[in-house]
């Protein structure tokens, strides 16, 4: 039980940092000039920071081992690529709010839906009723949200 709080704890951590990627990268495209540079610099630093914990834990994958993994795998990179180009073109804007309210109503319909099927080699976990309900109140507190975000921009 006490590694399930600490993974929530850590989840809950790598959610409050999400916001920033585009508020920092827009404040580094303000000074260099486009959404582009910030994006690319946030990958280096991402880098070394990950080389400098892993590689000394566990040391670098072999050739082999990146060979015989899937291509589809790699999907991850394009995936996260276009997701901190589009925070920083579009937290700026919309607002971290917008943007992350729709990031995260389309997380919570592919994880759903990654779930339900077992995609990509997952368990399956059948979205039942009360999954169903659970996913609506969430998705109508970020619309509830969005009308407010809408009200207070316009007056």
């Amino acid at each position: 039980m006490r590694s399930y709080y600490l993974l929530t704890a850590w989840a809950f951590l790598a959610g409050a940092g999400i916001p920033f990627v585009g508020v920092l990268n827009n404040g580094m495209a303000r000074h260099v000039g486009n959404p582009f540079a910030p994006t690319m610099m946030m990958f280096v630093v991402g880098l070394l920071v990950t080389a400098g914990i892993v590689l000394p834990i566990y040391g670098a994958p072999n050739l082999a081992q990146l060979r015989s993994t899937p291509i589809t795998s790699y999907g991850a990179g394009l995936i996260i690529g276009f997701y901190a180009l589009s925070a920083t073109v579009i937290i700026p804007r919309l607002g971290a709010a917008t943007f992350v309210a729709f990031i995260l109503i389309a997380q919570l319909v592919t994880s759903a839906v990654i779930d339900q099927f077992g995609l990509l080699g997952m368990a399956k976990r059948p979205i039942d009723l009360l999954r169903l309900t659970g996913l609506a109140v969430i998705a109508t507190g970020i619309a509830i949200i969005q009308i407010a975000n809408q009200r207070s921009t316009a007056a």
